[in-house]
């Protein structure tokens, strides 16, 4: 066991799989950047455009300014959360994931257009950089220094500002307005558009502007929701609940090991939309979620009356999609991580598996699970409970893993728990032989840097 400190939990249980993205979703994220590219490419001039430094530094602007675009569009199209869009990356930790790192390179290639534009009107005589600075090119082009300036305080806010979740949400929301300033540069600057870069310009907005009404502007109205009622919110330990919640009409349908988005109309919390691990047994009418307070929707949960309304959103997540084939498996949840094992585990059926659960707790009292893990052990023998007290035995290595499950070359691994858990533990297993296609984990941390 090991004395090393996990990092704190966020406001959301964090489920993980393995990380990459397939072919198709690379493809379809790379492609509307290299279509603009190739449009810019069958300009009779594109060649010499270059001929002198001014126009040379303006091409190179406006090659980053398109590709920027495109990548923008995308990413308010990834933003949206469309279902065909998760099954594409095969789970949504991977689009979201994908998504931050879009939008660090949005932040780039138009950092780059703006430096070499400012670059362009630098060496051209009679304008200087300053130039842009000042409406004095046009409304058209001045649009897009606005635009630029609040696109740079946005991302400064969303990754390097702590915020509560919903002044989060708020704040990236703003991105919808930010790509519209951008539309009216893109579309209209004289001289940057071609008929064809132009239509297929017109068609990238109209993609952006319908994925952010979707998700942001409309979401409320334009997303599908299932509507519930809180039945219980029971305290199970002082900073963990378990939330009941009863169906209205049809209950939701999911697969073990996914997790929804849950809103509550309660004047005790706010109205904002928040993830979390269903807990609930496949087919089980009432959708249970357990929560840890660590944020202030969460903390407030407690205080939630039966029978409020609740929008669910979802079901998301493929952490265990294809585990029930899987004879052979070991699973290790830390602390709250324990909650997409427990649908999971409430889920089984037969004796089709041989399964190891490691329950990784920072002491007896937080192991609010264990006895009804025994339980579900005692009613399938080829299930074992391995509990881990971090304040008796240190935290869980590969190496523990081993020497209780034995040779680990074709088990299947499928972890949760805090971000320092997963990472180390899936570098030990490395090193230990285990291929990197028999580990599973979902990095969910849809907030970033917010608190």
């Amino acid at each position: 066991m090991r004395d090393e400190p996990m990092s704190p939990a966020t406001d959301t249980p964090l489920v993980f799989t393995r990380q990459g993205l397939r072919g198709p979703a690379w493809f379809a994220v790379l492609l509307p950047g290299l279509v603009a590219v190739l449009l810019w490419m069958a300009a009779p001039n594109a060649g010499t455009a270059f001929a002198t430094p001014a126009g040379a530094l303006r091409q190179l602007a406006l090659l980053a300014g398109l590709c920027g675009y495109a990548a923008f569009a995308t990413d308010l199209v990834i933003g949206a959360r469309l279902p065909a869009l998760e099954r594409l990356f095969s789970s949504l930790d991977r689009m979201y994931r994908f998504h931050r790192g879009l939008g660090a390179a949005v932040g780039g290639l138009l950092l780059t257009h703006a430096l070499f534009m400012a670059g362009s009107y630098a060496v051209t005589p009679g304008l200087g950089a300053a130039t842009l600075l000042r409406p004095d090119p046009g409304w058209r082009v001045f649009s897009g220094v606005i635009a630029f300036v609040l696109l740079v305080t946005v991302l400064a806010v969303s990754r390097f500002v702590r915020l509560p979740h919903e002044t989060f949400l708020r704040v990236h929301r703003l991105f919808g307005v930010v790509f519209a300033l951008g539309a009216l540069h893109a579309l209209r600057v004289p001289g940057a558009a071609l008929p064809a870069l132009d239509a297929y310009l017109l068609l990238l907005t109209v993609a952006g502007v319908t994925g952010w009404l979707y998700r942001s502007g409309l979401g409320r109205t334009l997303v599908k929701r299932h509507f519930y009622r809180v039945l219980t919110v029971r305290p199970l330990h002082p900073s963990v609940v378990e939330v009941a919640l009863t169906p209205v009409e049809e209950p939701l349908r999911f697969t073990p090991g996914q997790l929804v988005f849950v809103g509550i109309d309660d004047d005790a919390v706010t109205r904002e939309l928040h993830p979390f691990s269903i807990t609930s047994a496949a087919g089980e009418r009432e959708l249970r979620l357990v929560v840890k307070a660590v944020g202030d929707f969460t903390t407030s949960l407690p205080g939630v009356a039966a029978g409020a309304w609740a929008r669910v959103e979802g079901p998301y997540g493929g952490f265990w999609h294809n585990g029930r084939g899987i004879r052979r498996q070991v699973w290790i949840a830390g602390g709250i991580g324990i909650t997409p094992f427990l649908s999971m585990a409430r889920s089984l059926e037969g004796d089709d598996h041989e399964i190891d659960l490691f329950y990784c707790v920072e002491d007896a009292e937080a192991a609010v699970f264990l006895d009804e893990l025994y339980t579900l052990a005692d009613q399938r023998p080829r299930i074992r409970i391995v509990p881990v007290r971090a304040d008796a035995l240190g935290f869980l290595t590969a190496e523990d893993v081993r020497s209780v499950c034995g040779d680990l070359s074709g088990v299947h691994l499928f972890l949760c728990g805090p971000p320092a858990m997963i990472e180390t533990l899936t570098a030990q297993f490395a090193t230990l032989g285990v291929s990197r296609e028999h580990l599973h984990f979902e990095d969910f941390r849809l907030k970033g840097r917010a608190s």
